[in-house]
C-alpha cells in the first residue's frame, strides 16, 4: 500500500477535527464574544459612558461630552499541535475515520482556549492608539476577593456587591460565570444558603455539585491537572467572577492542519494542527479575582 496520504484524506481529517471541535466545545465557548483576527496588531476598541448636561434659560453655549474610546491590543499567540504517524496509522485513523486523533486535537484546541481566556482575565493590558500604555489588573479597576481563609457565601455575596456597586449588570441582564476547582466546590456545599431547601430550589446535594451561584454559573477546572488553568502561586489560587463582557476574543478564521512525511523516521508521518489565537479584558469591572487557598 501506498504511504502517499491523499489531499481527500486531509481534508476528511481535517473535517472530523472541526466537528470534534464543535461537539467537545470549549468551557468558555459561547459565553464571550470571538472577532476574526486580521493584520498583526488586532485590537478591541471599547465605548464609554457620557453624561448629559443640564441647560438653563435660553440660547446655551453647545458644550461638547466627551465620549471615551478605549483600544485594548488582543496579542497573536500561536500554537501546534503535531501527532506522529506511522503507514497503519494511515491506513487505520484517516481512511477509516478513527477518532482517537481527531478528539485529541479538539480537546487540545479546547483547553487552549480557555487558557487564554483565564490568563487574559487578569493580565496586563496595551492600550492606547499606538498600545504604548500598559494597565494591570488592579489599575484597570478590578477587584479582589480574599477568601484564603476558606470561601463562604459571605464571599460570593462581596463578588455580587462589587458588580453592583460598579454598575455592572444593574441596567440590563447580562451573564455572570465563577471559576472555581473541586476545592471551591466542596467548600461551598457545605454553605447552608447555597444547598438548603430553605434557601435554595437548586437541589445541589443531589446533584453533586453546585450548577450556579448568587446568579454565577459555575464552571469548573481542575486542579490536579498536569498544568492546571486556573494559576496557584505560593498555594493561592485565582478563582474568576466575571461579566460575559469581561472578555474578547480574536482568532482567524480557520484553523491548519498539514499531514507531512517525515524523512528522519522510517514510514513515519506527522500530523500537525496550527492555529493562532488572543484573548484581553476588555474592562477592569467586568472581572474580579477571588483567591482561594490550593
Amino acid at each position: 500500500m501506498s504511504a502517499q496520504i491523499e489531499t481527500a484524506q486531509i481534508i476528511q481529517f481535517s473535517d472530523e477535527v472541526h466537528v470534534e471541535a464543535q461537539q467537545m466545545k470549549a468551557r468558555f465557548a459561547g459565553i464571550f464574544p470571538v472577532k476574526q483576527m486580521r493584520g498583526k496588531a488586532y485590537a478591541y476598541d471599547g465605548v464609554g459612558s457620557i453624561e448629559a448636561q443640564e441647560l438653563n434659560g435660553r440660547f446655551n453655549a453647545v458644550t461638547f461630552s466627551d465620549l471615551k474610546i478605549t483600544r485594548r491590543k488582543i496579542g497573536r499567540r500561536r500554537f501546534s499541535l503535531t501527532i506522529p504517524i506511522d503507514e497503519d496509522d494511515v491506513s487505520k485513523v484517516l481512511l477509516n475515520q478513527e477518532r482517537e486523533y481527531q478528539k485529541a486535537c479538539a480537546m487540545s484546541m479546547a483547553r487552549v482556549h480557555d487558557r487564554i481566556g483565564v490568563e487574559a482575565a487578569l493580565a496586563d493590558v496595551l492600550t492606547g492608539e499606538d498600545f504604548d500604555t500598559t494597565v494591570t489588573f488592579a489599575a484597570d479597576g478590578g477587584s479582589t476577593v480574599t477568601a484564603t481563609g476558606g470561601i463562604v457565601y459571605a464571599d460570593l455575596l462581596t463578588v455580587t456587591q462589587n458588580f453592583i456597586d460598579e454598575d455592572v449588570g444593574n441596567d440590563m441582564l447580562e451573564d455572570f460565570i465563577f471559576c472555581i476547582s473541586g476545592d471551591e466546590n466542596t467548600a461551598l456545599m457545605q454553605e447552608t444558603e447555597l444547598t438548603s431547601g430553605d434557601f435554595t430550589r437548586q437541589f445541589a446535594v443531589e446533584k453533586g455539585s453546585l450548577v450556579d451561584v448568587v446568579g454565577m454559573r459555575i464552571i469548573k477546572f481542575a486542579a490536579n491537572a498536569t498544568n492546571p488553568i486556573l494559576d496557584v502561586t505560593s498555594g493561592v489560587r485565582s478563582c474568576l467572577a466575571l461579566s460575559s463582557r469581561g472578555l474578547c476574543y480574536a482568532m482567524p478564521k480557520q484553523f491548519e492542519i498539514k499531514v507531512q512525511e517525515r524523512t528522519d523516521l522510517v514510514q513515519t508521518k506527522q500530523v500537525q494542527v496550527n492555529w493562532t489565537l488572543g484573548a484581553v479584558r476588555t474592562e477592569g469591572v467586568l472581572v474580579q479575582r477571588v483567591t482561594t487557598t490550593d
